[in-house]
């Protein structure tokens, strides 16, 4: 498995990374989850030379950190560790999570991660989302200074804005930025990956499958109950565009002898800018389907085609 280098940090991460949101969740959110097959998978991706995980401790309240510290025990040598702060627990089911950048928080947040990750520093700290009510150069101060006791080796920040990470920069460095982008989800093309690809910052792409819409395992009758169920992606007579691009995709993926999840990830990882898109995964088939996203190429042609469905596609939504 190919290793690229996150940003202008030392770290060198594998050109696909594991994320593990479903590990921590609730049967609402991404329906059945055992831990042993969550444990396994993240041994299978080890295996296959995946060394990049990414979790967060609000993914089921700490359990999905807890589970990837119980997974890397005796490999730790071998992962890329990435977690994040910034989203407090809720107190209540119908609450969302407060978002809180302040200096003691975020020092607070990385010592529980570290006791929960069974391990003595984290390779990627990430602000989860921007705190409007908290001035960035606290929340970078409270980094840099992670940063120089050595609980932490990079800094990254996930749903940013290119004018916060510019602001965040001014107070110190921002390795990484974790944005959403798939085919379907295509904006931080527009802006966020040039900022960062002349910044010399790694970008690590959350939801390259857009929450399973780009496996091709879904069909016109299919329901949701889960986070998909609000998600106007999955409703109405955009869900129906959606399953038609997904189709038409499903005819080049053919011609690699790929599926078309293998496809949208292979999409994804060759896009100038990104660095590592991070695929969910919840079982050790899921990541070994994952990892047939990479170790091949698209030819120019066939990237073409794809290029103008997806303009077409972005124009009739």
């Amino acid at each position: 498995m190919d290793r690229r280098r996150l940003g202008q940090s030392d770290l060198e991460i594998s050109v696909i990374g594991l994320g593990t949101w479903a590990m921590g969740a609730t049967v609402e959110t991404w329906g059945h989850v055992d831990d042993r097959e969550s444990i396994a998978a993240i041994h299978q991706a080890l295996d296959l030379g995946i060394n990049f995980i990414d979790t967060a401790p609000i993914y089921g309240l700490g359990h999905s950190e807890t589970i990837v510290g119980k997974a890397i025990t005796g490999r730790r040598d071998e992962v890329v560790l990435a977690t994040k702060c910034g989203l407090l627990f809720p107190q209540r089911k119908d609450q969302l999570p407060p978002r809180c950048l302040k200096r003691d928080s975020v020092v607070r947040e990385c010592d529980q991660s570290l006791r929960r990750l069974q391990t003595d520093h984290i390779d990627l700290y990430q602000c989860h989302w921007p705190d409007p009510e908290t001035d960035i150069r606290e929340t970078m101060e409270a980094l840099v200074e992670l940063l120089r006791l050595g609980k932490i080796r990079a800094i990254g920040v996930s749903n940013f804005s290119c004018q916060q990470m510019s602001v965040a920069r001014e107070y110190g460095p921002v390795h990484c930025l974790q944005p959403p982008f798939s085919m379907i989800h295509y904006r931080a093309a527009e802006d966020l990956l040039p900022y960062c690809e002349s910044n010399d910052i790694a970008v690590v792409p959350y939801s390259p499958l857009a929450k399973g819409l780009l496996t091709g395992k879904f069909g016109v009758d299919d329901t949701f109950n889960d986070v998909r169920g609000r998600d106007p992606e999955f409703l109405g007579d955009k869900y129906q565009r959606n399953l038609h691009l997904v189709t038409t995709l499903q005819e080049i993926a053919l011609r690699y002898d790929k599926s078309v999840a293998q496809l949208a990830i292979n999409w994804t990882a060759s896009f100038p800018g990104v660095t590592s898109p991070i695929v969910g995964a919840k079982r050790p088939s899921q990541v070994v389907e994952n990892a047939g996203g990479v170790t091949w190429s698209l030819a120019d042609d066939d990237r073409a085609i794809i290029d103008q469905l997806l303009e077409d596609h972005r124009r009739a939504c």
